[in-house]
């Protein structure tokens, strides 16, 4: 069986002693949570770092099966914030106002 990647989110941040705890984890805090995650082989590995949190008194918030990373896959290029053109006014808002047409005077003797 292929190993896949699980994401564990606890309660609160750990220690960095309770961080070390997790050895082939990587382990990292999203307020108001920490977010452990990494490959589990098996089954029982599975259960092990379920019981490994259930023994440092975690609060387990979710456990995720996510998609694991392309091995040999290119970067994804990222989309470009704002579309291509001059910046010749870092301050201008994106996008720019619209112009507003202005309105005809009212005639004379109409209200």
């Amino acid at each position: 069986m292929p190993a896949r990647r699980y994401e564990f989110r606890v309660a609160g941040r750990l220690s960095e002693r309770t961080q070390g705890a997790f050895v082939d984890m990587a382990v990292h805090d999203a307020p108001p949570e920490t977010v452990i995650s990494g490959e589990v082989v098996d089954d029982a590995h599975l259960h092990g770092v379920l019981a490994q949190i259930q023994n440092l008194g975690l609060h387990v918030v979710s456990v995720l099966q996510v998609p694991s990373a392309p091995e040999h896959a290119a970067p994804r290029a990222e989309p470009p914030s704002e579309p291509p053109g001059p910046a010749a006014d870092d301050d201008a808002p994106w996008p720019p106002p619209t112009p507003r047409t202005p309105r005809a005077a009212p005639s004379p003797g109409r209200r």
